[in-house]
């Protein structure tokens, strides 16, 4: 197990950020402008190494600045009255289009709201090819980060991104139960018929109504059969 992936700060705290953010700005080279920065909000999610993946409209502005040039940066950040002193991570790097469908599967998965528009509208998934990341925790606390110092290897969890959409289906219609414990009483969060959103190596997302919450392992989880395990553990975890 590569714990010293899982314990690096801040790489760790900006890759968090990321996984538990539903939306980020948006900045493209604007086309119309002759360059200028355009920035926009999107919807993002985060593949299972941690890097920004999004869905948008083929006719948005935003798209066709990145046909042309492929430069964007991402803005995580979360939306508080004192968000200015609050941690902030700047991701640099491309947009590259993609087309794998358990990439798709893990956004739309996040975003249930938006499957039924997209399926009647030209969306395009793209995939942040991450070079770099500025990330400021709050005052005095500057710290410029290369993709290595966030994004975990993808090693480590092809197999379990593979068994995803059958993990949530498994997980979200056989053990509901389980999925309430999680949120009620291992993070704290109240209500009933909370669903399971996504699972990677570091933990897994929740989602109820409106209302989001991620529960993180103890340690990398790197394949379907440790993943069991742990659901396992954490639902008979004393409460």
């Amino acid at each position: 197990m590569n714990k010293s992936i899982i314990n690096k700060e801040p790489g760790r705290i900006v890759r968090r950020l990321m996984r538990t953010m539903k939306q980020a700005s948006l900045a493209t080279l604007d086309v119309e402008t002759g360059g200028c920065p355009y920035a926009s909000l999107i919807l993002v999610a985060c593949g299972q190494d941690g890097s920004p993946i999004f869905m948008i409209s083929d006719l948005a502005r935003h798209s066709r600045n990145i046909e042309v040039d492929g430069r964007i940066s991402l803005l995580f950040s979360r939306t508080t009255r004192d968000a200015i002193t609050q941690g902030r991570a700047t991701v640099i790097g491309r947009a590259i289009r993609c087309d794998d469908p358990l990439l798709s599967k893990r956004f739309l998965a996040r975003h249930t709201t938006v499957q039924t528009f997209v399926e009647f509208t030209d969306f395009t998934l793209y995939r942040m090819e991450v070079e770099s990341i500025h990330f400021l925790a709050g005052f005095g606390g500057d710290h410029i980060l290369d993709n290595s110092d966030v994004l975990l290897n993808g090693e480590i969890s092809s197999e379990l991104m593979a068994a995803e959409p059958e993990i949530l289906d498994h997980m979200n219609e056989n053990h509901a139960e389980a999925v309430d414990i999680y949120a009620q009483h291992l993070i704290g969060r109240p209500g009933m018929d909370w669903k399971m959103t996504g699972i990677d190596p570091e933990g897994i997302d929740l989602a109820r109504n409106d209302a989001e919450a991620r529960l993180d392992f103890d340690e990398l989880i790197s394949c379907p059969d440790k993943a069991k395990k742990e659901l396992t553990r954490l639902a008979k975890a004393p409460k």
